[in-house]
């Protein structure tokens, strides 16, 4: 009987050990949502104040316009390109937001444990259709 006795404790402390590590492996720290939280707020920020800084495409021909990466996938490289006059925009503030934002992104990712289809965004080829700064 006393065999029974410590056998059953002890697989009563190994079931009560594994719950407990189990338990703790899967819990995430409420630092890690407010710091996801915090983070896409100021990307929200940065992507309204992008908006706005691009929002004047006017051109007079293709060489009015460029593209900047926007965004950052899981697996790598851009979501997308966004469209704007260079004539029109301070580049280096555009250049820092995007550059912000996409670092922001990435460590969301990372955070969040992302993932996404990988397929590679290749950068528009630009025309000035009707004055105005387009991708093809």
């Amino acid at each position: 009987m006393s065999c029974y006795r410590k056998a059953n404790f002890f697989v009563m402390r190994y079931t009560l050990l594994c719950f407990t590590l189990l338990l703790f492996a899967f819990t995430c720290s409420n630092d890690d949502y407010d710091l996801v939280a915090i983070k896409e707020q100021r990307m929200a920020e940065i992507s309204a104040n992008v908006e706005a800084v691009v929002a004047n495409k006017s051109c007079n021909g293709a060489d009015d316009c460029a593209s900047i990466a926007w965004g950052s996938k899981p697996c790598g490289g851009p979501w997308s390109y966004l469209v704007y006059a260079p004539g029109n925009v301070n580049v280096t503030q555009l250049e820092q937001l995007v550059s912000e934002y996409n670092q922001l992104q990435a460590e969301v990712n990372q955070l969040n444990g992302a993932v996404s289809d990988c397929a590679f965004v290749t950068k528009p080829e630009l025309e000035c259709l009707d004055d105005i700064c387009v991708a093809k």
